[in-house]
């Protein structure tokens, strides 16, 4: 790791911020259209433009700011990350497994690391000791992303998640008191770490509780109550690492933690903010610490870094995985993905860069620590990220997926359309708050029904049946010609499906009409949800005010064109696996496909 070297022209240093940007969000778009974790993409990408290309020198652009600027990026994702742990996920079990994970298995982690980079690299214990106490952190960053994809039946994700958010302010307190304890600075790097992570805990709960303060008080406005949030944890990251190194990290987790927990004011705007800046900052850190590598050095230590993942793949994590759970009322299914579950992330590559350096500075040779941390997190991401998915499935502890359809509206047809839906084979509810016919009805309705106010479907901190499938809707259909219930819907359901999830079914949709039918005539957005009907909307409602209804047909009654009955005209198509699709031209339904038609007179069945 060598100090700058050359002197950039700002034209270098404002294309460099610019690849780091563009990259570092566009490649996280391109990942989630590949169903893949980001890191996957961004660390080759950073590595190219860094190294290879030359185009983007961290240390060059930023200067003696770019470790500083480092740890306060890692610092706000894992404020977004405590505020993402919530208390009520902490049901019997999960506590103790988590416990567990976050003491014995660092310890196990620590203790076998050691011994393989030992056996592997053959260096000095002090050094094998930083670079196992280095691969110890896991981090939201990766765990989330995955955990997305592979979306485990709970309780397992809420103990993956609590653990990667915990284990990375632990792991990097113990990477910094090895570091001191190599380089002579500090003769108690034990009570170092029990003080780094008290101080912390402090700092975080004093800022969070003065933003709660100031939220009460009135004093600040709605539009920057999460800049104001943002500030406070900027404050508590700032406070905890001038006293200690590694402080800030805790300060950051405590006071997420606090204010995602507390319910003395509103926190949604802070929610919104973190989830919006949280992917910037993952792709500018990935991309800015991947141009740091050495490339050399990466393929020379290759078979070394393959030998090592293979230690914590195959057999520091499975044991982990066994010991955290044992005597738990976890399946063996559960307990198994568990220790098949632990990504290296964001940290590891921080830690192992500020570590370099400073090992550098002091006469230290470790040319081992940065190839080594690189190749561990890319080689353990695209393990894991690949693999859970699939072992989520053969364990058959996977949830369904994000492919429920939600119907809120007051139109007298909502109730025959939700029944339509169900019997095409979607996994549908109806939405009708205070509808006492619905109430009445609902022990005998076969698919799930809210009839409480939208305030109380939009509180996160519920956890009921109806909460937990309102995290698998992609579609809503509003079908109502009122806007001021067309509002309310979307305010309610935004967070979760999106504008582009719903389909105003209604007299009132000029902004619908117009993103669809805007400049030109063509239906430039027939793909979307917005153009599920094209231009046959007006037609469906009419059929509909005149006492048409909502029918079913598949293959068997359709003719040999793929046309519909006469008198009918089509609404959706359902395809095999419950999604909706655009019905296009009628083409003949595929095996397991269902269509949804409006019929003028008459029921097909």
């Amino acid at each position: 790791m060598n100090p700058i070297s050359d002197i950039m022209s700002g034209e270098q240093i404002l294309l460099g911020l610019g690849i780091i940007i563009i990259l570092g969000i566009s490649l996280q778009w391109f990942a989630r259209a590949l169903k893949i974790p980001g890191i996957i993409l961004l660390l080759p990408a950073g590595m190219i433009v860094g190294p290879i290309l030359g185009l983007v020198k961290p240390y060059e652009i930023l200067g003696n700011a770019l470790f500083p600027i480092i740890t306060l990026g890692v610092g706000i994702l894992l404020l977004k990350g405590g505020f993402d742990l919530r208390i009520r996920d902490l049901q019997p079990g999960v506590n103790k497994a988590v416990w567990r994970l976050v003491t014995i298995g660092v310890l196990i982690t620590l203790a076998i690391g050691t011994l393989a980079i030992l056996l592997i690299l053959n260096i000095p214990f002090k050094l094998a000791l930083l670079l196992a106490s280095v691969l110890i952190v896991s981090g939201p960053t990766v765990v989330g992303p995955i955990l997305q994809f592979a979306r485990p039946k709970e309780p397992v994700g809420s103990v993956l998640l609590w653990e990667g958010i915990i284990i990375d302010p632990i792991g990097a307190s113990l990477g910094v008191a090895v570091l001191s304890f190599i380089m002579a600075t500090n003769a108690y790097p034990v009570l170092e770490i029990f003080l780094t992570i008290i101080t912390g805990i402090i700092i975080g709960s004093v800022a969070a509780v003065l933003y709660i303060a100031s939220e009460r008080a009135g004093r600040v406005p709605p539009n920057l109550s999460a800049l104001v949030a943002f500030m406070f944890g900027i404050m508590a990251i700032v406070a905890g690492e001038l006293i200690f190194s590694e402080a800030g990290l805790f300060a950051a987790v405590a006071m997420g933690f606090i204010l995602g927990n507390q319910r003395f004011t509103p926190a949604t705007g802070i929610k919104e903010f973190t989830e919006t800046i949280e992917p910037l900052i993952i792709g500018m850190l990935f991309i800015m610490l991947a141009a740091l590598v050495d490339l050399n050095d990466m393929g020379q230590y290759l078979p070394s870094a393959l030998l090592l993942v293979a230690v914590y793949v195959l057999i520091a994590r499975p044991l982990i995985g066994l010991v955290a759970t044992r005597g738990l009322e976890f399946s063996l299914a559960q307990r198994i993905f568990i220790g098949a579950m632990a990504p290296r992330g964001i940290v590891a590559a921080a830690t192992a860069s500020l570590f370099a350096i400073n090992l550098t500075r002091a006469g230290i040779d470790f040319p081992h620590l940065m190839p080594m941390v690189f190749l561990v997190i890319l080689f353990t991401v695209a393990i894991y990220g690949i693999s859970a998915p699939v072992l989520a499935r053969k364990l058959k502890i996977s949830q369904p997926g994000v492919n429920a359809v939600a119907v809120i509206g007051d139109q007298p047809w909502v109730v025959d359309l939700t029944n339509a839906l169900h019997n095409a084979g979607c996994n549908v509810m109806l939405v009708a708050p205070g509808d006492e016919n619905i109430q009445k009805r609902e022990s005998k309705i076969p698919y799930i029904t809210y009839t409480e106010s939208l305030a109380q479907l939009a509180d996160e901190d519920v956890v009921d049946e109806v909460h937990k499938f309102k995290e698998r809707i992609k579609w809503l259909i509003i079908a109502t010609n009122n806007l001021d219930r067309i509002k309310l819907a979307e305010d309610t359901f935004t967070s979760q499906v999106g504008h582009s999830g719903m389909i105003v079914l209604g007299r009132s949709r000029q902004r619908q009409d117009e993103a669809i039918f805007a400049k030109g005539g063509s239906d430039m957005l027939i793909n979307t949800p917005f153009g599920l009907f094209g231009r046959n909307e007006d037609e469906i409602l009419d059929i509909l005010d005149n006492n048409g209804v909502f029918d079913v047909i598949n293959g068997s009654k359709q003719h040999d064109e793929g046309e519909v009955p006469e008198g009918t005209v089509p609404f959706l198509k359902v395809l095999s696996d419950g999604n909706l699709a655009v019905p296009g031209d009628v083409l003949p339904l595929k095996r397991g496909e269902q269509l949804v038609v409006v019929s003028k007179q008459f029921k097909i069945f």
